[in-house]
């Protein structure tokens, strides 16, 4: 199976802007070409659905959704997972970007080069300290809900 990506565009984390590209899309797409929706944040995923439901989608009609993912976990992201309307998102793990930090902050003052073990968290090209996203889904929701 080709997979064939339909769309790409910026709705600059806006989820206003988000609902008119989507809009946009499914005009001059069509709706049944729209297989998923992937957005950098959570309000770009919510203004997606809320184009989505404009046209009789992700509306609890299991024939009738299409599975959009954002990013951030925020609360009316999660909301949204629980009623069904998104399939899921992406925690991204503040606590453990502050630690890091720290960390190396404190490996900085002392001289000491930042590795897995200053940091704590993986170091590529001795400059990019990665702290993996958390997937996010009806399954886990609850437990983001107080984070």
């Amino acid at each position: 199976m080709k997979t064939v990506k339909l769309a790409a565009d910026t709705a600059y984390w806006d989820k206003a802007k988000a609902t008119d590209l989507m809009n946009n899309f499914i005009t001059s797409k069509g709706v049944d070409k729209i297989e998923a929706v992937f957005a950098n944040n959570d309000d770009m995923a919510l203004g997606a659905i809320e184009s989505l439901k404009a046209h009789g989608y992700n509306k609890g009609d299991a024939s009738k959704f299409i599975p959009v993912v954002g990013v951030d976990a925020t609360t009316p992201g999660l909301a949204a997972i629980q009623d069904g309307s998104m399939y899921g998102t992406a925690y991204n793990n503040g606590i453990d970007q502050g630690i890091a930090a720290m960390r190396i902050a404190v490996a900085a003052a002392q001289n000491k080069t930042i590795t897995k073990d200053t940091a704590g968290f993986e170091v590529t090209s001795n400059k990019y300290v990665w702290i993996p996203y958390e997937k996010v889904t009806k399954d886990n929701c609850s437990k983001y809900m107080s984070k």
